[in-house]
């Protein structure tokens, strides 16, 4: 892919990394990263995402959208959409989960989940309405989908959307909040 799209190297990195992207982006621009839910509810699985966390389809499943913003000036840095299949998780992890303002990767070091995540697909979308309307920043949009696996099982789905400008500014255009033209 990066061939094709000429991916900048931190497009790789974002595109690539198996660990908590809200740590990587709080490295990335030097400030608290924080999460905004934007919706949350129990609702029955889609066949898609059944497949890929290997449950049967319409089994209930906590469907959470999320953007993680700059905690100093909340400029939207990723939107995500996970799905979480509700049998799978032990009652604290649950109530956290549900708790929504809280990152799945704290919660899965407060409860000492040993994971790994395993990258499914990788592209670009060229525009959104939607994507620009959450992320505050026109297209090409970079996305990545993963399950997050414990126990040899899927316990979590994630699909990332990032606008692919907000990672092409020079350093101080990005620090102020500003593109770069």
């Amino acid at each position: 892919m990066s061939h094709r799209y000429h991916l900048l190297p931190i497009h790789r990195v974002l595109l690539g990394h198996d660990g908590s992207m809200t740590r990587l982006l709080e490295l990335i621009f030097c400030c608290k990263a924080e999460l905004r839910t934007i919706a949350q509810s129990v609702v029955p699985c889609p066949s898609r995402t059944a497949r890929l966390l290997r449950i049967g389809r319409g089994q209930p499943v906590n469907d959470r959208e999320i953007a993680i913003v700059r905690g100093s000036d909340a400029l939207p840095l990723l939107y995500a959409r996970s799905y979480t299949p509700l049998d799978r998780l032990k009652p604290p992890f649950k109530a956290d989960l549900m708790r929504a303002d809280v990152p799945i990767g704290t919660i899965m070091r407060k409860y000492r989940v040993e994971a790994r995540r395993e990258i499914l697909t990788v592209g670009l979308v060229a525009k959104s309405r939607r994507l620009h309307g959450i992320l505050s920043q026109p297209g090409p949009y970079l996305y990545r989908t993963y399950n997050i696996i414990t126990e040899d099982k899927p316990l979590i789905t994630i699909s990332e959307f990032f606008p692919a400008s907000l990672f092409s500014a020079s350093p101080k255009a990005v620090k102020s909040g500003k593109k770069s033209h």
